[in-house]
């Protein structure tokens, strides 16, 4: 059996994976750049499961200069210094190999493919391939029938591995004349001169016939062209010269023993720990590394217990019931809390200490005869307001509980939300992976529980000892992330946004989504069948216009019609984007026609054909979820589904909400904050004239208008008033000439000049952005009135393009998450007062800066009354709040 050994060119795969991430960098909780560790890992990886080498070594180059650069003082002076944001994750990635065990060889005066030519020659057996990885060309000369080039692939094209076969094929020569080829064409990324002159097609004639240079210059006049002979003739010194430079030695000095190189030297436990610290999760699945739920060594230290008898469970209530703060989890047959039945709930108030009482098993156990018994004294646990309740996605578990008459009455800490202020720019909250971060310690995947796929099986399936474990192992865990995170928290200055915000919320939240919004099918139907009748209509009008039926919703298809068909001007090579068609709406009645069609077909097939699908059948209503830990401001967003993108702007996208009902006797109340986010710019900009406009009611683009044109307020017209209104908002949002000239249709230039005619108006405007930036930079990030903070590590980014994105959003967080936050604190407190009040309205809906309510018809002028005053009072600003609001039976109306 042959054996492969993988020699990977390091810093080829450094630079590769630099490159491949350099527009949208990874980043860790604490802002370094993790681009290159997780691209060198991924590859690394990769190579061990697909490959599956018995030895590995990783080769580097060093700072010092190599016996090339002796020879020839230019040798590489055309390359770029490494960017600091390289070199910054260098240590990061050598200290993360390092702990994995895997062999690194470097030498002083020798470049990494002096070294992999070494290596070959110093393997004793001839049971072993060679593998050399790496993009690098040089390495061809090394080639034989035991030494292969393995060329890494891309997303559009394959990895390619060089025998001496290939490598005929491809270039036409022997790999042991390739020093030669080379010497003949250079290499401009070496600053390797080679015969001026001389290109591929000429160097392989010549290197077919005379096989090396010094064959050549031997038997210059055997050659049949003056041109080549003059050539070669004016570089000959340059082509012995690059023979020298392109030749790797393969005589290195290197200690080396083949055993150190085994793949069974690796450390991987380490090596995840590593990762781990660097918030990078996604290699453990990928190394298949999983506890064993019979691996004694994981339960010698934990004390789970199954509370499969009603005097047990009798007893541990007691004690239960006096605890202050307890970690709690249930299990239950689905993800969907509307549906999900309860198999069991997990309690943990010490380390390592967890209970189960299970609810649905197939084992016969005595409680399950006491289960219409056990549900009481659960009641009075969890509604005891002495007991602060923590959890993980608690509103989940709330929910449930709610649905089996059962509300938690302290909801005080979910680590999850609390993990999503201490870390903003996490990728994942899991609990598994807080409890790789905080604990380093992996928890038993549900996999090994249910399954996957087409053999999963419910939860209450499993063996009840194995649910026991998983069970108490999350509440467990939950408690001992909990008294890590509430120091943390303190540390970062989020505690007070934390209690008195995000946790309050959950409640409110729970409320929100058992309640749900009722969604009548009926204008479902009509409205669908309207737009089908307009969408059959638009397809007619585009097939005539363009002579020729064909798949509207095919891009392929549209392209060639577009271009081939109708020559239309290409503006982004065949796009038929968005984009693409409002440029062209001015040269073909055929680029609105699609446009519309378009529209009418996403409203159809993302939104009206799926809402009947959330329809809660039981209660004829959608309940949708709400997430507080998904955006970086700290807006919620919602799915299942995401109301929050119900489309607005155009009429026929409004006519959706006219199928979003009160029931009879009821109307819907909309209460939709006015110029929010104008007014938290006018707050934190201290500008005196936009303060002003707020203050004395007016019209605060008009005013605008007025100020960047220099004229009366009187004298404002529709198109005035329409620019100031984008520029209001695209300076709130952080945008620059180029998106300015593209909202308005307006060359950069005179965009530029809007802009800064804007910030001569609004000096206090410009203040705060430069301020923001400036803060952002100094800091690492920008926080909200509350103290929500994102992370502004890209405004060092070297790519521009990214460094731009992060500098918009940093001028714009502030503000989206003050509004979220002042929407967040209304939300808590008119949740109390209609509590307090005992009122039958209820809050259904949150969209953006928008609160919607139903509401009986004896309610409606208190409910209008206490909203108001609410919102508008929510967080006190340096201008007014105010509110906008409408009723109606629908949506529709009321908005």
């Amino acid at each position: 059996m042959i054996d492969k050994l993988f020699l990977i060119d390091g810093m080829a795969l450094i630079y590769r994976a630099y490159y491949a991430m350099i527009k949208n960098p990874l980043t860790s909780s604490n802002g370094k750049n993790t681009s290159v560790l997780y691209g060198f890992t991924n590859t690394l990886l990769k190579i061990l499961k697909d490959e599956k080498p018995k030895y590995i070594s990783v080769i580097l180059d060093t700072k010092a200069k190599t016996f090339r650069h002796k020879a020839y003082d230019l040798y590489k002076a055309n390359r770029k210094p490494m960017p600091d944001d390289l070199s910054e994750q260098l240590p990061m990635l050598y200290n993360v190999l390092d702990l994995l065990n895997i062999k690194i060889f470097k030498k002083d005066g020798y470049e990494a493919d002096d070294i992999i030519g070494t290596i070959p020659n110093l393997l004793d057996c001839n049971n072993i391939s060679t593998f050399m990885y790496s993009g690098d060309k040089d390495l061809i000369q090394l080639v034989n029938e035991k030494t292969f080039l393995f060329n890494p692939g891309n997303s559009f094209k394959p990895s390619k591995i060089y025998d001496v076969d290939n490598v005929k094929i491809k270039y036409g020569i022997n790999p042991n004349n390739f020093i030669d080829y080379l010497a003949l064409i250079g290499d401009t990324s070496d600053n390797i001169p080679g015969v001026k002159g001389i290109g591929a097609k000429t160097a392989t004639k010549l290197i077919k016939e005379f096989l090396t240079i010094e064959n050549i210059y031997d038997n210059i006049e055997k050659i049949d062209n003056p041109r080549t002979i003059k050539l070669l003739s004016e570089s000959k010194d340059h082509a012995f010269l690059s023979k020298s430079l392109v030749t790797i030695n393969t005589d290195v000095d290197i200690d080396f023993d083949l055993d150190a190189l085994s793949i069974d030297k690796l450390c991987y436990d380490k090596f995840l720990s590593a990762l781990h610290s660097y918030d990078i999760h996604s290699f453990d699945k990928f190394l298949n590394i999983k506890p064993n739920l019979e691996n004694e060594d994981i339960k010698k230290n934990k004390s789970y217990i199954l509370l499969d008898k009603f005097n047990d469970f009798k007893k541990f209530s007691k004690e239960l019931n006096n605890k202050k703060i307890v970690s709690v989890d249930l299990e239950t047959t689905s993800l969907d809390p509307n549906i999900a039945k309860i198999v069991g709930i997990s309690f943990s108030f010490k380390e390592n200490l967890a209970y189960y009482i299970p609810f649905m098993c197939k084992e016969d156990l005595p409680i399950k005869s006491n289960l219409n018994d056990i549900l009481p004294i659960l009641k009075s646990l969890l509604e005891n307001p002495k007991i602060k309740f923590i959890g993980q996605n608690i509103k989940y578990d709330a929910l449930v509980l709610k649905r089996n008459n059962i509300n938690i009455n302290f909801i005080y800490f979910d680590t999850m939300i609390a993990e999503s202020l201490i870390s903003p720019e996490k990728n994942s909250y899991k609990l598994d992976n807080l409890s790789k971060d905080y604990l380093n310690y992996e928890m038993i995947p549900i996999e090994n529980l249910i399954g996957q796929k087409s053999s999963q099986i419910s939860m209450n399936e499993a063996p009840v000892d194995k649910v026991c474990f998983y069970a108490c192992e999350d509440a467990d865990i939950v408690f001992q992330i909990y008294k890590i995170q509430k120091d943390l928290l303190k540390n970062k200055k989020v505690d007070k946004l934390f209690y008195e915000v995000e946790m309050p919320l959950i409640k409110v939240l729970v409320d929100i989504e058992f309640n749900g919004v009722y969604v009548d099918k009926l204008v479902i139907n009509e409205l669908c069948e309207s737009l089908q009748n307009k969408l059959n209509n638009l397809q007619n009008e585009i097939y005539k216009v363009s002579n020729k039926e064909f798949n509207i919703n095919s891009p392929k298809q549209l392209s060639e019609v577009l271009f081939d068909d109708m020559k239309l001007k290409m503006f982004k090579k065949r796009s038929t984007s968005y984009d693409v068609l409002k440029k062209l709406v001015d040269h073909h009645p055929v680029a609105d026609l699609l446009l519309k069609y378009r529209h009418l077909n996403k409203l159809v097939n993302t939104y009206l054909n799926k809402l009947p699908g959330f329809i809660n059948s039981s209660t004829q209503r959608i309940h949708t979820s709400f997430n507080q830990a998904i955006t970086s401001t700290g807006r919620l967003s919602s799915t299942n589904p995401n109301f929050q993108n119900i489309p607005i702007k155009s009429e026929v996208g409004k006519s959706i909400r006219k199928a979003f009902k009160a029931h009879d006797g009821n109307f819907i109340i909309s209460f939709d904050y006015s110029q929010v986010e104008l007014r938290i710019l006018a707050h934190y900009s201290n500008e005196k004239k936009l303060i002003d406009s707020f203050q004395n009611n007016l019209d605060v683009h008009s005013k605008t208008a007025s100020l960047i044109y220099g004229i009366d307020l009187d004298d404002v017209q529709y198109e005035h008033r329409r620019v100031a209104k984008i520029i209001n908002y695209s300076i709130a949002y952080g945008a620059g000439p180029f998106r300015i000239s593209q909202e308005l249709k307006i060359p950069i230039k005179e965009a530029s000049n809007i802009i800064s005619n804007y910030f001569d108006r609004y000096p206090g405007i410009k203040k705060y952005i430069d301020e923001t930036v400036s803060h952002g930079l100094d800091n690492g990030f920008v926080s909200t009135i509350l103290g929500r903070q994102r992370n502004t590590y890209n405004l060092k980014a070297v790519n521009k393009m990214v460094q731009q994105a992060e500098k918009r959003a940093t001028i714009n967080m502030p503000i989206q998450g003050t509004a979220a936050e002042m929407i967040k604190v209304a939300m808590i407190q008119i949740h109390k007062k209609i509590k307090e009040k005992k009122f039958q309205s209820k809050l259904i809906l949150q969209i953006h800066d928008e609160l919607l309510f139903e509401s009986p018809e004896s309610e409606k002028d208190k409910i209008i009354k206490l909203v108001v005053k609410e919102m508008e009072n929510a967080i006190k600003l340096s201008v007014p709040i105010k509110v906008d609001y409408n009723f109606g039976s629908n949506w529709y109306e009321a908005h």
